[in-house]
């Protein structure tokens, strides 16, 4: 009996069919899991990151190029308020980006001089600068 026991042990032992896929199955996903959570993570992040940087910087262009100081904060916002649509509806949690725009001489549109426009999200806190020089050939009227 006992050398009939042992027989039929030994021959599980020794077939290992399988073993290897099973022994990756169980050690891989567990491990898996938690990366893809990581990578999916990391991805928004970076999303939401590069979409602040193009918006500061398309709307410090929509200033810079404005025909007319009054008109200048005008097309920023409106720049603004287009990356804003081309967010997913629950992305932005309610909250719209906020623009600040700030002006190295007055007025504003001085040929040479720095405009730099800050945006900032509201829900992750998150904010992205761009500076832009008003072009050398704008006259200054």
């Amino acid at each position: 009996m006992k050398r009939r026991y042992t027989k039929c042990v030994s021959g599980l032992v020794k077939n290992e069919n399988g073993s290897a896929s099973l022994e990756f199955i169980i050690l891989a996903i567990p491990l898996f899991i938690p990366l893809a959570l990581c990578l999916s993570s990391v991805n928004g992040n970076s999303q939401e990151l590069q979409t602040l940087n193009n918006a500061a910087r398309q709307s410090a262009r929509a200033f810079v190029t404005s025909s007319t100081e009054e008109l200048a904060p005008v097309r920023a916002e409106e720049v603004l308020s287009v990356f804003q649509g081309q967010s997913p509806p629950g992305e932005r949690g309610g909250a719209m980006m906020q623009i600040s725009i700030s002006c190295e001489s007055t007025p504003c549109l001085t040929p040479n001089s720095k405009v730099t426009v800050k945006v900032t999200d509201p829900n992750s806190g998150r904010f992205a600068e761009a500076t832009q020089i008003v072009d050398s050939w704008r006259s200054s009227a």
